[in-house]
């Protein structure tokens, strides 16, 4: 599907995304809004990061050429000396264009996307096209190659943040680091446009710290071409079907948990610890009439609050994203654990708001992820504090078959959402 559009000329969208070769849910946020923007207005260049020891590659595909360069970035698997280099690029934003001119290759990602990027945007400007740029978070590396080209071209420029880097407790404890932080996000937000981020609490801190910039809600949401590919992809569904064979009891009403639980917030532990607690006191679920499954990454001590159920758990670690689509498209339920953050809009939800099943969530509070699920009456949610009283609700929620007829999902399709980033992207160019 496309976007219907009549320009003249192409707007040019350099989008960095580290992360775009990745499987991740922040990969997958704008991996799949692009495709569905009008490819007769848009020419997009994706410059994304290699494996360390990979060659630089450059590949088409939907229309989007993808530019996959090696180098270190800001995080955990880069030493401390390469991420100095980085992070002054945010107080000196010529400083990565001085660097690319050295005669050494650069290890650094941010200086070889940026000289990329500089190249490929100075030739379309002289070309008379407009140009924007988008830095998606994380890492802080797209942040910083966005705020560079964007100021060293005087061009509009997009900053997405899948999290806030301040928002959330995000880095090194301790008073410093986070005001370090707090400046390098002032520096990367302050340039000719727009702040986007994944849902409301979110978006309204960053208007309530940076009142005069203009913000706005991307939420993260589901591709309907991956799931109308789900009935063409036999391999997958016989894979699936045969795992479920042999790991879930024969006739059991299958509730399906998908993705990471305390690994991405551990509060949502607790979650997990109060659901298992409820479903022992259910007598159905205990007498195998139901199977809950759990795909994805688990920590060591879910593993060990697993080992507490007095009901039948299936435990299949990290599959291939296609499969686990296959899988959730097979769950009768579908289980959401959420903590106490409330910013918290999971991107598994999405994926379950398009699987179609009813989806029961258990929560510390009511968060973003809960209000997505009363908006679009995909599901349920009980608290955590409801005590003996949210056990039973719970119990309940298992027991009734739901109803999804009346699901309104559609504002999280990314082919709406890319009709609003379509919207967004041609006022930045004519202001």
């Amino acid at each position: 599907m496309q976007i219907e559009g009549k320009h003249v000329s192409k707007i040019n969208l350099f989008v960095f995304a580290a992360h775009h070769l990745s499987n991740n849910i922040a990969s997958q946020r704008f991996k799949g809004l692009l495709k569905y923007l009008d490819q007769g207005k848009y020419r997009v260049f994706v410059f994304a990061r290699a494996g360390q020891q990979d060659p630089p590659e450059v590949s088409d595909r939907d229309g989007i050429r993808v530019y996959a360069l090696p180098g270190h970035c800001v995080g955990s698997e880069s030493p401390a000396m390469a991420s100095i280099p980085i992070l002054a690029a945010a107080f000196i934003r010529s400083l990565p264009f001085a660097l690319a001119n050295d005669s050494k290759p650069s290890r650094q990602w941010l200086v070889t996307a940026l000289s990329e990027a500089d190249r490929l945007c100075r030739e379309r400007l002289e070309a008379g096209e407009h140009s924007v740029a988008i830095g998606t978070y994380s890492p802080v590396d797209s942040l910083i190659a966005a705020a560079s080209l964007s100021a060293r071209h005087d061009i509009a420029c997009v900053q997405d943040f899948r999290d806030g880097l301040v928002f959330e407790s995000l880095g090194r404890p301790g008073w410093l680091p986070r005001l370090v932080r707090e400046i390098i996000e002032r520096r990367v937000v302050g340039t000719r446009g727009l702040i986007t981020s994944v849902s409301r609490p979110l978006v309204d801190d960053f208007k309530r710290r940076y009142p005069d910039k203009p913000v706005a809600v991307i939420p993260n949401g589901y591709d309907p071409a991956d799931f109308s590919a789900l009935d063409h992809d036999a391999e997958r569904g016989r894979e699936a079907e045969a795992l479920l064979a042999s790991t879930v009891p024969a006739g059991a009403m299958l509730i399906g948990h998908f993705g990471r639980i305390g690994a991405s917030d551990s509060s949502a532990s607790t979650s997990l610890a109060y659901f298992i607690d409820a479903m022992n006191g259910d007598d159905a679920a205990a007498s195998s009439q139901r199977c809950v499954m759990f795909v994805g990454e688990l920590t060591q001590d879910e593993r060990a609050l697993l080992e507490r159920a007095r009901f039948p758990v299936a435990v299949l670690g990290q599959v291939d994203r296609r499969l686990a689509l296959q899988l959730m498209k097979r769950c009768q339920k579908l289980l959401l654990l959420t903590g106490s953050r409330a910013s918290c809009a999971t991107g598994k939800i999405f994926e379950y708001l398009a699987a179609g099943a009813d989806v029961v969530c258990v929560s510390g509070i009511h968060n973003a992820a809960t209000a997505i699920l009363a908006e679009t009456r995909a599901g349920q949610t009980v608290l955590t504090s409801q005590g003996s009283q949210g056990a039973l609700s719970l119990r309940g929620a298992f027991a009734s078959p739901g109803s999804i007829d009346h699901r309104d999902i559609g504002a999280y399709s990314k082919v709406e959402q890319a009709r609003t980033l379509d919207h967004w992207l041609s006022r930045a160019v004519t202001v």
